[in-house]
């Protein structure tokens, strides 16, 4: 069980987080459901370890066995979609670039460059590299912008398959049907709904 429990950040005068308390389930896809800027990146970044909290604890996470996909791709421009997939491998794994392009339906783009990938492309090779990158939880924030609705399914679906928890923050309903247990919240500061 991975627990947040009165948890506290602030950006400057900002409170985003006030004394907030969640607890996550260490299996399947949890989804943070709410508006846009009520806190829900904060609060991957709280759990990714990027963000420290003034006040409260977070248990059950091991920020260095965690991935995070950014709510931007973070792609280089003068790296191939498949060096992207690599960067992340360690060397005796660097042969997998095309089985996780593959994953995000990116086979065939091995050679392209991200000024050459659709919004939506990028965004999947983003998410391919996280994938690749592997871990003991996933923290997603807005995986599938600009992403097909079908494909997104098949992706979430391959997503699962990977064996380890996932917190995604997401707007997208077909999406949101896709996981076990989905967080209503709204703020700021956060709170559950």
């Amino acid at each position: 069980m991975i627990k947040l429990e009165n948890v506290t950040v602030r950006y400057g005068g900002k409170v985003v987080l006030d004394r907030f308390s969640l607890e996550i389930p260490a299996a399947g896809l949890t989804a943070l459901s709410g508006p846009s800027g009520c806190g829900k990146t904060t609060l991957l970044r709280v759990l990714a370890g990027l963000a420290v909290p003034e006040e409260g604890t977070v248990s059950g996470v091991n920020p260095g066995r965690t991935a995070l996909l950014f709510q931007e791709d973070r792609l280089l421009p003068w790296r191939t979609a498949a060096q992207h997939i690599s960067d992340v491998l360690p060397r005796s794994r660097r042969g997998e670039a095309g089985q996780w392009l593959a994953f995000a339906e990116l086979a065939g783009e091995e050679n392209a460059r991200p000024a050459a990938l659709s919004g939506g492309m990028a965004r999947r090779l983003a998410l391919a590299r996280c994938a690749a990158l592997g871990g003991e939880l996933f923290l997603l924030d807005e995986p599938f912008a600009g992403v097909d609705p079908d494909r997104a399914g098949r992706i979430l679906h391959r997503l699962r398959e990977l064996g380890a928890p996932i917190v995604l923050a997401t707007h997208q309903p077909q999406v949101l049907a896709g996981c076990n247990r989905i967080v209503a919240l709204d703020g700021p500061p956060l709170r559950q709904i």
